[in-house]
């Protein structure tokens, strides 16, 4: 009796153990499938998902930089940075390379973090930063261009091989003239120059405490999505309206394309009871040889679309919204609280957007502040920057619409 009972004892025993490693073996296809999703997810919100690489390469508009004379790609919001790089296999999102450079040996799949590190050539420096370079940089630029507004208006992303890069720009629109037999040509002012963009860096630092960092399931998504959006809306401001603090160490000097010199504008707008200020806006550009259909967005604070949308006809006694003419209705509008708005005044701007670049390193530091935090409060902090720049190709394509009361 007893061997029976010894017998059904090992069975069962051999039954758990079996349980046991098909369950573990479940739980990590689950966890690898979910992070796959979210792989999927993260990629379909980046510029240029749903093209292949070959396409991309395809698709991609090449100019020369006048100084290396190298080839240099001017990607459009549909075309994605890292369709660009050369490709070994699949790599990690950027939130779970944060999230092995935080926790480190702390994690409990540090050796698997460790070793994705080292296979994309991650290491950290002498100052205990970490440099992302290729296919992993390229992919968390594309996702904080994925968000930036300026990008969905249209602004074109030139990536940056060095600090500097220099490019042609209009300064003129050249001059024709009708030539008789044997006459001398009339001479004419010359229409290019040079345009450089310099890298600026942008700094982004996310807090968070030990706990936090060691526990929560959604470490790598809070960290990536966080930083990513806050980029996003600081190179989005500096792009637009400029930086006061420290002005020479930011995009355009500081200026923003609203402050742009040569720029059209249509001022002392005020309280609007109509899109009369677009229009005029829109015919200032096309005054300047803009074609309309290569007018792009409008790019105002939200305060502006609260204004316009609760615009009523002016008829007594109708609560009827306004209408909006049709070809003010074509015009897509974007609102961003990086976009002015100053004591109930608001700035808004339209324009051909692709005659402005944006230049960027594709390069990303990360460094893991744990003394500066560590001591006071058990916090860690994530540190990671950015290096761009912008730079207009042609000044009269802008029309800042100015003094809009809100």
């Amino acid at each position: 009796m007893s061997d029976r009972v010894n017998e059904a004892i090992e069975a069962l025993e051999k039954m758990t153990a079996a349980l046991e490693e098909w369950k573990g073996r479940s739980d990590g296809r689950i966890d690898d499938l979910s992070r796959e999703v979210r792989e999927v997810v993260l990629r379909s919100q980046r510029p240029g998902s749903g093209t292949s690489d070959e396409a991309a390469l395809k698709a991609v508009e090449t100019w020369i930089d006048v100084k290396t004379k190298a080839r240099v790609p001017v990607l459009d919001h549909k075309h994605s940075l890292a369709a660009l790089e050369k490709k070994t296999g699949a790599t990690p999102s950027m939130g779970r390379v944060l999230r092995g450079i935080v926790l480190a040996g702390q994690a409990d799949d540090a050796k698997e973090l460790a070793e994705e590190r080292k296979a994309m050539g991650i290491a950290a420096d002498t100052a205990g930063g970490f440099t992302v370079d290729g296919v992993l940089a390229s992919e968390w630029i594309d996702l904080f261009r994925s968000q930036m507004v300026l990008s969905q208006a249209g602004v074109r992303t030139v990536p940056m091989s060095g600090n500097s890069l220099t490019l042609a720009k209009l300064t003129g629109d050249p001059s024709v003239t009708w030539h008789g037999e044997n006459a001398s040509l009339s001479a004419s002012e010359a229409t290019l120059g040079a345009v450089s963009m310099t890298a600026k860096t942008a700094t982004c630092l996310v807090k968070m405490s030990l706990e936090l960092s060691q526990d929560s399931a959604n470490i790598e998504q809070i960290l990536q999505s966080s930083m990513t959006a806050a980029i996003a809306h600081a190179v989005d401001k500096a792009g637009l309206v400029g930086v006061a603090a420290n002005a020479g160490a930011a995009p355009m000097t500081g200026a923003g394309i609203l402050n742009l010199a040569g720029r059209n504008s249509v001022g002392s707008i005020g309280a609007p009871d109509s899109w009369d200020f677009l229009v005029d806006g829109l015919y200032e550009l096309m005054v300047d040889n803009v074609p309309m259909d290569s007018i792009g967005a409008m790019i105002a604070h939200p305060a502006v679309w609260k204004t316009m949308t609760k615009l009523k006809t002016g008829i007594a006694d109708d609560n009827t919204p306004l209408p909006v003419p049709e070809a003010v209705a074509r015009v897509p509008k974007l609102w961003t609280t990086a976009a002015p708005l100053d004591s109930g005044s608001a700035k808004a701007m339209v324009a051909r957007w692709s005659d402005l670049l944006m230049g960027v390193r594709q390069s990303i530091q990360v460094h893991v502040l744990r003394e500066a935090f560590m001591g006071s409060n058990l916090q860690v902090g994530v540190l990671a920057y950015v290096r761009c720049d912008f730079a207009a190709t042609r000044a009269e394509s802008f029309c800042s619409l100015e003094g809009i009361t809100v």
